[in-house]
């Protein structure tokens, strides 16, 4: 309980803090862009890293072993892939979300059609991540499921919504690290105590248990989610300059590779430990509750810490799209605002006590799918000197919509016809202006 309330202080603290500071919308929605290349770097982490890479993760390394690592290896090779094709441009489009800078690529049809998949897409993914740090917060606290549900939703909310996108920065940096600490203390407590499971590991990332259809949908959708994820362009979008955002996102991507190593390598020591009874997103918890008490704390920290800094992200992400792209608004008042009425919603639907992790999943892969084959297809026309897609707004516009229509199917085949619809409809936009 004294762990929660010490943690909820200070993050309440700090929104009352950065609310006196971002009383301007563009200190609210992109940190008035002066974010160095660590709070681009540690704030792309957190919005990456929360219960599916650290509970789902574990459960599924002590499950099947080294392939675990393609889960946040695939999101680590996504951040890579931008750093290369697009931190540089999108931090240089002086855009304030990713549909407006859709809309710059592919003009305004499909800038609305963006922030009609991404407003109720990431409030879906929001609820989940209020559900995630429900379940934790009452292993902290002691509280029932639905108290520490709200209390911790009501904290998540309140200080996302005083300070914005400056007050999810600016906390990002700490959470990280206490992530990166924690991961490293429980990982070197289960070594030392018994390293044969890690040991005698088969290091294949492919095998009968994990086929390469399971490591390609990891690679098309986690990666694909981080590369065109429009709360890492939010995060791209508040860096300083070029520079620190191409370097942040380097430095996301080494660290997601560490991390990734780390929780693969926990849940593998798992196996020494948890009985063979146990159902995979059991494990890491179980684990915990096995662990000596200095060590479960760290981890119980790094858990936090890692659904926190996702679950604010995706909260900003929401209620600035929802403000710039589709009341056209550039207001910290009323953004304030949104984030307050989606966050209900968020918690509304987490409180009702059934699984959302299909809807989120769905939310997420439609969401990937009306997004990354755009995003993919200007960049290629940019690079080849072609007209931009922008040229032909209706089927830019088709684009987005044909994506996110099939990309409501999470099967690796929809999605897979979702991206290659997606990209070759907006590159025919540009090839077909050039052409008449």
């Amino acid at each position: 309980m004294l762990f929660f309330c010490l943690y909820a202080a200070l993050l309440l603290a700090l929104g009352l803090f950065e609310a006196r500071r971002a009383r301007d919308a563009s200190a609210f929605f992109v940190n008035a862009r002066r974010s160095g290349p660590w709070q681009v770097g540690f704030s792309l982490i957190g919005a990456a890293v929360g219960g599916s890479a650290t509970v789902g993760v574990a459960g599924l390394a002590w499950q099947a072993g080294a392939p675990a690592f393609w889960w946040m290896g695939s999101l680590a090779l996504g951040f890579a892939l931008m750093a290369l094709l697009l931190a540089r441009s999108v931090s240089r489009s002086g855009a304030w979300t990713m549909p407006e800078l859709v809309e710059q690529w592919l003009g305004r049809p499909a800038r609305l059609l963006a922030a009609c998949l991404i407003v109720p897409g990431w409030v879906l993914i929001l609820a989940a991540q209020f559900t995630a740090v429900g379940k934790l917060a009452a292993v902290l606290t002691g509280l029932s499921p639905e108290a520490a549900l709200a209390a911790s939703a009501a904290v998540l909310v309140l200080y996302s919504a005083l300070g914005g996108q400056a007050s999810v920065i600016r906390s990002d940096l700490p959470q990280g690290l206490i992530l990166l600490f924690g991961l490293l203390a429980g990982t070197a407590c289960l070594f030392l105590r018994d390293a044969s499971p890690l040991l005698s590991l088969d290091l294949h990332l492919i095998h009968d248990a994990f086929g390469p259809e399971r490591a390609l949908s990891f690679l098309l959708v986690m990666g694909g989610s981080c590369l065109a994820g429009p709360t890492m362009f939010g995060v791209l979008l508040s860096a300083k300059d070029a520079p620190s955002a191409r370097r942040g996102a380097w430095l996301a991507t080494f660290a997601l590779v560490l991390a990734s190593l780390l929780v693969t390598a926990f849940g593998v020591l798992c196996r020494g430990l948890v009985p063979a009874a146990t159902a995979p997103d059991d494990v890491l918890p179980a684990a915990v509750a096995l662990m000596p008490e200095w060590a479960g704390m760290a981890m119980l920290a790094a858990l936090f810490s890692a659904m926190l800094s996702s679950a604010d992200s995706c909260l900003v992400t929401a209620a600035a799209v929802l403000c710039n792209d589709l009341l056209r608004r550039r207001s910290a008042a009323l953004c304030r605002g949104a984030a307050l009425a989606l966050g209900l919603l968020g918690w509304l639907i987490a409180a009702q006590g059934f699984s959302i992790l299909g809807l989120m999943l769905a939310a997420c892969n439609a969401c990937m799918c009306g997004l990354l084959g755009l995003v993919l297809a200007s960049r290629l026309l940019a690079f080849l000197n072609l007209p931009p897609a922008s040229s032909s707004p209706r089927l830019c516009a088709a684009a987005v919509l044909a994506g996110g229509l099939l990309g409501l199917s999470p099967s690796l085949p929809a999605s897979s016809a979702a991206l290659a619809l997606s990209f070759a409809l907006t590159f025919a936009a540009g090839v077909m202006r050039k052409r008449y």
